[in-house]
């Protein structure tokens, strides 16, 4: 092969070798990751699913969680440095762990165990895999993949705003060097969320630039499967898209077109629809998920009045949370840049990825556990992660256009805004 075609080859595999630079990262790092007390209800889950009994199903989920967080007590005893030279006890360890929760782990109570119950998607997608290659594998390879997934749809939502190649790299870069992936990764429900997320900005961004059919079934399909994955945050995120569509159709003139209306449309009818869903199959509603807050999973009595303690509690947790941001005001200063960069470049589209965005902090509001902080509002790093890249692709020179014989190719065309005329050597 000529040198100039390799050369010519290799931008184009660019997003390819980094996602699989990404998922090598993450394989090196698999031994720190936590099969966390979720990890072992999704993992229970998806035994049911191979054709498990419950108990037996149970067994199993104990009898990896006990073995990882053995792992766990060795990792942090060889950091001990009065400890590290003592002989390991894991295998005694996992042993105690498992007749401890030999009837399963704690919250057992049925109100706990309903929410995750409200959840198959995960596990129904894993279950093959975990019989496979075991319980925490499992559930992580998939979950690790979502995220690989939602860094190329990253690259491939600036792509469709016309932002440079190298700029769409840096978005799927970002994507894999934040909270992002480092919760997508886990053995956890982030990453399929954070893959059916970015799936529906993206398709937000194809029908608000004309992209009608490919962009409402895109639509379509993303929110049914996150609807299965974890309801309460797709109908909040629909529900934000909603405010951001009309938004735009009310104040910004040129969005008044087809697809924007579509946007409109699927996001109100998302949001109209799960709460009726929810009702129908009676899931878990709001009051439920309040208590479930301020009972410690209900190993508590329920209080009387939870609205007005979700009030207080935020008034604490977000003046705190504002004086560490203070001390290392990254994340603000970042989502300052995104925000800045994606306005630029469309209204329309920025309206959008903030609405995403701020489900993030909607959900830290609606539960305001300290301790799980930067996992409950992950989704805020989106703005950053589409709109850096942005921000960053203004300050590029352009270069010239294509000769006259490659107009017509969808990539040598210009975007609207300032990004005409920009680079497009890479494609």
């Amino acid at each position: 092969m000529p040198r100039a075609e390799r050369r010519r080859r290799l931008p184009r595999a660019l997003p390819a070798v980094v996602a699989a630079a990404f998922v090598l990262l993450h394989v090196f790092g698999y031994p720190a990751t936590r099969f966390s007390n979720d990890s072992y209800r999704y993992a229970r889950q998806a035994y049911e699913f191979l054709g498990d009994s419950p108990r037996e199903a149970t067994r199993k989920a104990v009898a990896a969680y006990c073995e990882d967080t053995a792992r766990l007590v060795h990792r942090n005893r060889m950091l001990d440095q009065l400890r590290f030279r003592e002989p390991g006890r894991e295998a005694a360890y996992a042993a105690r762990c498992e007749r401890k929760y030999a009837q399963g782990l704690e919250p057992t109570d049925p109100r706990y165990e309903r929410i995750f119950h409200t959840r198959p998607g995960y596990p129904l997608v894993a279950a093959p895999f975990v019989a496979l290659l075991g319980a925490k594998a499992g559930l992580t390879l998939v979950a690790l993949a979502c995220t690989a997934l939602a860094g190329y749809l990253v690259y491939l939502l600036l792509r469709a705003l016309r932002a440079p190649p190298p700029a769409a790299v840096l978005g799927q870069v970002l994507c894999y060097v934040t909270p992002l992936a480092s919760w997508g990764g886990r053995p956890l429900a982030e990453g399929p969320a954070l893959a059916l997320t970015t799936a529906l900005l993206l398709a937000s961004v194809w029908l608000l630039r004309g992209r009608v059919l490919p962009g409402a079934a895109l639509f379509t399909g993303a929110l049914a499967c996150g609807l299965a994955v974890r309801y309460s945050t797709f109908l909040l995120v629909t529900l934000f898209l909603t405010a951001a569509a009309v938004t735009s159709l009310l104040a910004v003139r040129r969005a008044r077109h087809r697809g924007a209306w579509w946007l409109a449309g699927l996001s109100a009818g998302g949001t109209l629809a799960t709460p009726a869903l929810s009702a129908l199959l009676k899931l878990p509603g709001t009051t439920d998920s309040l208590q479930d807050t301020f009972t410690l999973h209900w190993t508590r009595p329920e209080i009387a009045d939870p609205w007005r303690a979700l009030a207080r509690l935020n008034h604490h947790y977000w003046w705190q949370w504002l004086q560490k941001e203070a001390l290392a005001p990254l994340l603000v200063s970042l989502l300052v840049v995104g925000a800045w960069g994606v306005w630029r470049r469309s209204v329309p589209v920025a309206l959008c990825v903030i609405a995403v965005g701020a489900t993030g902090f909607a959900t830290a509001a609606a539960h305001p556990v300290a301790v799980e902080l930067d996992r409950l509002y992950v989704a805020v790093w989106l703005v950053p992660v589409i709109g850096v890249p942005l921000a960053l692709a203004r300050l590029w020179p352009p270069v010239p256009r294509r000769p006259a014989a490659d107009a017509g190719r969808p990539d040598a065309t210009a975007g609207d805004g300032d990004s005409a005329g920009r680079a497009t050597a890479w494609t």
